[in-house]
C-alpha cells in the first residue's frame, strides 16, 4: 500500500495486514500496552501506530487524574518533557534551510551575549549534539528563572562552560532549548513558541499540542505522577502549573499521541503533510543523520545523536543485547526522542512507521526503557 498522502483521519483503525502487519501480532502490541496499564506502571495512556500513514491502533486508557477520576481522552495532553527537543529543533532546520542560521556558525554571532566564558567557539552544531558545553551547569539554581524568558537566558549566556564546545557530548537537559530557542527569536524576532506555533502546530492542525500549556488547559491535561523516589521531584516541579505553563523548548511540550503522530508522519513524509510542505526533503534527511556516536557524559551510556533527535540501534553489539527504547531491531533509519521517565515517540523511515505513546507516571531509568522497549519490540515484530 502506498504512503497516505491525505490528513490522517482520526476514529478508526485498519486492517493490519493491509499495510503489512500481523493480526496477531498488532494484538500483542495491544496486550502489552493493556497490561503495562493493568500492572500500574501509569495510570492513564495513548498509543499510536501508523504505518505508510495509516492508523493501525489509536487508543487512549486508563485516567489522566486520579484524584478527580478523570479519563484519558485522544485529546488529553500529556506532560512530553524531553519530546520537546525535536520540536524546538526543527525550527532551526527549517531557518537553516531558508539560509537565516548556518549549522557551523558561532552561537554568539545571533546571539552575542552567549559568547563570553568558554562558550566563544559553540557552534549550532554543537548545540544540536549536546556538544555546547553548558549541560548541567547552574541548573537548579535556574529553576526559578524559568517562568521568565529574559531571566533564564540572560543567566545561560553567562554561565562558564563545563569543557571546550565540542570535545565532549553530554546531554544538555533544559539549556538545549535555552540556547536553540533564544536563537531563534534573534534570527526571527519571534519567540519561539510563536515561531513553532505559526510554521509547524497551527498548520499541522495539532489543536492540543503546546509549548508551556496555558493555565486554562491545565483542568483538562493529565497529571504527572511518580512511581519511583528518584523521579518525584521532577513530577512535583513539572505539576506546579507556573512551571507547566512555562516556555522551556526542551521539556515544556504537552501533546498527545495522535499529535505526536502527525509531526513525525510529516517528518517521515519528506517534509510534506497532507499536501503541504514545511520542510525541504533534504532538510529532514540532515535532521535525523548520523551527527554523533558514543558515550554521553551525562546520560552514561553510548548514544546515537541525530542534529535534535536520537537514533536507533546500539552503538555496539552486545551478547544479550542491552535494551533500547526504540526497539532491539531499531536502526540508523530509526529516528525520535524519549521524554523524562515517561513518554516516547520515534519514526523509521525504512518501515515507514511511527510509534508515540504517551503516560503519565515516572519510573526509573531501568524499568522505564523496558517499558518502552515492550512496546517497540511489540510493534516490531508485527511487520510481516
Amino acid at each position: 500500500m502506498s504512503i497516505l498522502s491525505n490528513e490522517i483521519e482520526w476514529g478508526g483503525e485498519i486492517t493490519p495486514s493491509t499495510v503489512g502487519m500481523n493480526d496477531l501480532g498488532v494484538k500483542k502490541i495491544l496486550d502489552v500496552y493493556h497490561s503495562q496499564l493493568s500492572d500500574g506502571l501509569h495510570y492513564g495512556s495513548q498509543l499510536v501506530v501508523l504505518r505508510n500513514g495509516y492508523i493501525v491502533l489509536d487508543r487512549a486508557d486508563g485516567v489522566a487524574n486520579v484524584h478527580r477520576k478523570l479519563k484519558v481522552t485522544p485529546n488529553t495532553p500529556f506532560h512530553c518533557f524531553s519530546i520537546t527537543k525535536p520540536f524546538t529543533a526543527i525550527c532551526v532546520h527549517k531557518l537553516i534551510e531558508e539560509g537565516r542560521i548556518k549549522l557551523d556558525t558561532p552561537i554568539a554571532e545571533y546571539w552575542p551575549e552567549f559568547g563570553t566564558r568558554g562558550k566563544e567557539t559553540a557552534t549550532i552544531r554543537h548545540a544540536l549534539l549536546h556538544q555546547a558545553g553548558i549541560p548541567r551547569r547552574g541548573l537548579y539554581g535556574q529553576i526559578p528563572l524559568w517562568v521568565k524568558w529574559e531571566w533564564v537566558t540572560h543567566s545561560v549566556a553567562n554561565l562558564q562552560a563545563e569543557f571546550p564546545p565540542g570535545s565532549k557530548t553530554a546531554y544538555h537537559l533544559v539549556n538545549f532549548g535555552f540556547i536553540l530557542g533564544e536563537v531563534v527569536g534573534r534570527v526571527t524576532g519571534k519567540p519561539i513558541k510563536s515561531y513553532l506555533q505559526d510554521n509547524f502546530l497551527q498548520p499541522l492542525n495539532l489543536r492540543n499540542t503546546y509549548l508551556g500549556l496555558p493555565s486554562k488547559k491545565q483542568k483538562n491535561a493529565s497529571y504527572i505522577y511518580s512511581g519511583d523516589k528518584t523521579q518525584s521531584s521532577a513530577a512535583f516541579l513539572f505539576n506546579l502549573p507556573i512551571i507547566r505553563s512555562a516556555v522551556i523548548p526542551a521539556a515544556t511540550l504537552n501533546s498527545t499521541a495522535r499529535d505526536l503522530a502527525v509531526f513525525f508522519q510529516m517528518l517521515l513524509n519528506h517534509g510534506t503533510y497532507a499536501g503541504k510542505g514545511y520542510l525541504k526533503p533534504d532538510t529532514v534527511t540532515r535532521a535525523v543523520s548520523l551527527g554523533y556516536e558514543g558515550y554521553d557524559e551525562v546520560i552514561l551510556a553510548d548514544m546515537r545523536w541525530g542534529f535534535g533527535f536520537g537514533l536507533g540501534g546500539a552503538v555496539k553489539p552486545t551478547d544479550p543485547p542491552i535494551p533500547i527504547s526504540f526497539g532491539n531491531k531499531s536502526s540508523l533509519t530509526t529516528f525520535g526522542h524519549i521524554g523524562q521517565n515517561s513518554s516516547m515517540v520515534w519514526a523509521d523511515s525504512e518501515k515507514e512507521l511511527v510509534v508515540s505513546f504517551t503516560t503519565n507516571r515516572l519510573l526509573s531509568d531501568e524499568k522505564t526503557t523496558k517499558r518502552f522497549q515492550a512496546i517497540s519490540d511489540a510493534v516490531w515484530d508485527a511487520i510481516i
